[in-house]
């Protein structure tokens, strides 16, 4: 029999890393993407002649996270080489997925960035073009909520890096009693989460959003006195005959994760 054990959120750098442990589930057939727990990097060059698409995902459920993503060696020949983004809300049943995914790509090498989210559902192959909502049979629905590569700013670092952080948190909308996603594009350093879901800096002071418009809200049919936690992935698609170099580091997860026990 199993028994479904519940762990609080928390803060502290050793339980944070406990929180992302474990044996993640993968659909990166290229093996473009490796890491583990908190950290993944990708350094990969499309040698076909289609975008190759992957992505890792945590092994607990979660209602929100933020993630660091840097971009390295960004030149002019490694602009718009492809996407590195933050999927969430990741549900898979019998082989067909559905997620929201917030995903950024160098457009200039001054930290010049742009970015799209969506919602896909019942997608087969990630693999398909655009998630295969073009397949003819069984096509996957995308619901675009950010669309067109909208511009947005970076970070510029040292040896041509570029920094900025993806942040998506489950909220409840007082008005319809549903839950909802806000999704953000940042350039605070974000340290971690606070136990409320809340960013904070290294040194645990708050970053305010109070004025930051999130650039999606993402509508949900979740509703009770808690959110509805569902996977995360870092994710990432290269273009072909591009080549993709970065990282992700998860910052903090909001809310609980479960461990099944026998």
């Amino acid at each position: 029999m199993k028994i479904m054990k519940k762990i609080a959120a928390v803060t502290i750098a050793a339980a944070a890393l406990f929180a992302f442990a474990g044996c993640s589930e993968d659909d990166d057939p290229n093996e473009m993407i490796t890491g583990s727990n908190s950290k993944y990097e990708i350094d990969y060059t499309n040698t076909t002649e289609v975008t190759s698409r992957g992505y890792h995902s945590t092994a607990y459920k979660h209602a929100g996270a933020a993630v660091q993503l840097d971009f390295l060696n960004v030149n002019s020949d490694t602009k718009e080489a492809g996407v590195m983004g933050l999927i969430f809300d990741l549900e898979e049943k019998d082989g067909v997925k559905s997620f929201n995914v917030i995903g950024v790509r160098t457009a200039d090498t001054e930290g010049g960035l742009t970015y799209y989210v969506s919602r896909f559902e019942n997608v087969t192959d990630i693999q398909a073009e655009n998630f295969g909502t073009k397949l003819k049979e069984n096509p996957a629905k995308e619901t675009v909520y950010v669309k067109d590569f909208a511009k947005a700013q970076g970070e510029k670092g040292t040896d041509s890096k570029v920094t900025v952080y993806a942040y998506a948190i489950e909220k409840l909308n007082e008005s319809t009693q549903k839950y909802e996603y806000k999704v953000y594009l940042l350039n605070d350093k974000v340290g971690k989460l606070d136990s409320d879901g809340n960013l904070v800096t290294e040194d645990g002071k708050a970053i305010d959003l109070s004025g930051v418009e999130p650039v999606a809200t993402i509508p949900t049919e979740y509703t009770g006195s808690q959110p509805t936690q569902k996977k995360l992935a870092v994710y990432a698609n290269v273009y072909k005959g591009k080549t993709l170099k970065g990282t992700w580091t998860y910052r903090g997860d909001y809310k609980e994760v479960g461990i099944d026990e026998d």
